[in-house]
């Protein structure tokens, strides 16, 4: 190593390399993430996008007894056969849609062996005061409904039971079934042939372009820190008088025994 560059090897010097050492890698490692995310929900968005045209999948193969939703079956059309408990629906309050305030209605819908499958009907706007409107039956007798899969939400507030229905902050299964004489389907089935005045519940729209602008932020803080640490050597070699000026590169002078 040159004479000017021996400082490399002092305790500060070899802890600031170190240091960037580690910066480095935790950039690679935030970037590797957001490129995963972005993978992750750029298939979603495929995913939602496909099933709004396919055939629905069969109902037991998405949503099998005692199994939780895969991640790779999120967002299917599926078509389901049963009976609308109605005594036991649901109200999913402060759920906006395109800029309005209102509700989501979940009803269970009773299956052949006893379980059951939250169907999301819709989301109808709020009455006047923010009051939960008059909301139509469920349709009654053995009843198919074609809709998309979603998974449950995290567990939030609390489920409590007020003019006949339940009503909770979120949509989440684990939470309500404790309140219910039969077993739930992991995940719920959004009607996408809800009729008036229901609205049809929108599904998400992932920005994935943003996950990919982190990543390449993220591999260009671990590119420009060594080339930090390399500038900073410089700088603290000219300050000491031993860089001798030329061509030759700073990777060279570093390099050079």
């Amino acid at each position: 190593m040159r004479q000017g560059y021996r400082f490399l090897t002092s305790p500060r010097w070899l802890g600031l390399a170190a240091f960037a050492l580690v910066a480095v890698l935790v950039c690679a490692l935030l970037a590797t993430w957001q490129q995963g995310r972005a993978t992750e929900r750029s298939a979603a968005n495929d995913r939602i996008q496909a099933g709004a045209g396919a055939d629905p999948a069969a109902f037991e193969h998405v949503l099998p007894a005692e199994v939780a939703l895969d991640d790779d079956d999120r967002w299917l059309v599926v078509e389901v056969t049963g009976e609308f408990d109605t005594d036991n629906e649901i109200v999913i309050r402060a759920r906006p849609q395109d800029g309005s305030n209102g509700y989501e209605i979940l009803t269970p819908l009773l299956l052949d062996d006893g379980s059951a499958v939250l169907i999301n009907r819709g989301w109808i706007a709020a009455a006047q005061g923010g009051a939960v409107p008059d909301i139509p039956p469920a349709p009654t007798g053995e009843t198919t409904v074609i809709g998309r899969v979603y998974e449950p939400e995290p567990r939030g507030g609390q489920v409590s039971r007020e003019d006949g229905r339940w009503h909770s902050r979120v949509i989440n299964v684990d939470q309500l079934a404790a309140e219910f004489p039969y077993q739930l389907r992991a995940g719920y089935v959004g009607d996408l042939e809800a009729s008036a005045p229901f609205q049809v519940q929108n599904p998400p729209s992932y920005r994935a372009w943003q996950n990919y602008s982190y990543a390449v932020q993220w591999w260009l803080f671990a590119g420009m820190i060594p080339i930090g640490f390399v500038v900073l050597a410089r700088r603290e070699a000219q300050g000491r008088g031993g860089v001798t000026t030329g061509k030759r590169s700073v990777a060279e002078e570093l390099a050079e025994d």
